[in-house]
């Protein structure tokens, strides 16, 4: 069995005639857990929807774990073991938490492994679960952040990507939300992070891929990356 759970060889990818990507190619191995970061415009997102077959790419391959998936429909790249938290608060604002979580988890899965779904829910989310019969659209941003993981999360996935989950949070709610991350990681999930906060970032990930203008210009470890490089990451303001 290949160790590589996400490769992409060779993309480039846009919207209409505006191109985001250009030839870019690296790989994911299982459960590790990979930062992508740059400056707003770079590519970040689009790498991400790429990944998860929200966005085709006009040329190049994608392939999860040893299969080529390029071109497939987001939910049967799903099928493959790949969840996608997108930017914002994808959530059903009229109802409440706990319709949120059975309406995706019901729709998945059988009734029994729906309901163990929504108890592995609540334990990782308790704020959640004290909230379980408020409307989704009065919870804070940061609830509905939660709300928007714990979602995707009725399977564990072999891949989950996460874009910019902490996006105008409170510092507390941020704690909140990397706690999840680590607990996800260590259940063997490989995580690809897109995240605007880079010092958390490189906390949790051993891997680094920098996108400058769609191309990638650092691809390794986070750890040993340059004191430069981090410096200009950090030095990055999140509108720029």
């Amino acid at each position: 069995m290949t160790t590589t759970v996400l490769e992409l060889s060779g993309v480039s990818a846009g919207y209409g005639r505006f191109r985001a990507l250009f030839d870019v190619s690296f790989c994911l191995e299982h459960g590790s857990v990979t930062a992508l970061l740059g400056p707003n415009g770079a590519g970040k997102s689009t790498v991400a929807r790429v990944a998860s077959g929200l966005l085709t790419p006009s040329a190049g391959r994608v392939l999860v774990n040893g299969e080529e998936v390029t071109g497939w429909p987001a939910w049967k790249v799903v099928s493959r073991g790949v969840a996608h938290a997108p930017e914002g608060r994808p959530v059903f604002a009229t109802l409440d938490v706990e319709d949120n979580l059975r309406l995706t988890f019901f729709r998945q899965l059988p009734r029994k492994e729906a309901a163990e779904a929504l108890d592995r829910a609540y334990e990782r989310f308790p704020r959640l679960a004290e909230r379980r019969s408020q409307l989704a659209g009065t919870l804070s941003g940061g609830e509905q952040r939660m709300l928007a993981l714990a979602r995707v999360l009725a399977v564990p996935p072999k891949l989950l990507i996460v874009d910019e989950l902490s996006l105008g949070l409170a510092p507390r709610t941020v704690d909140e939300v990397f706690r999840a991350l680590r607990e996800i990681r260590d259940s063997g999930t490989a995580l690809l992070i897109v995240e605007q906060q880079v010092s958390r970032a490189l906390e949790l990930a051993e891997h680094l891929i920098v996108l400058r203008q769609g191309r990638i210009t650092y691809d390794g470890s986070s750890v040993q990356v340059s004191d430069e490089l981090r410096s200009e990451l950090l030095a990055v303001r999140p509108d720029s």
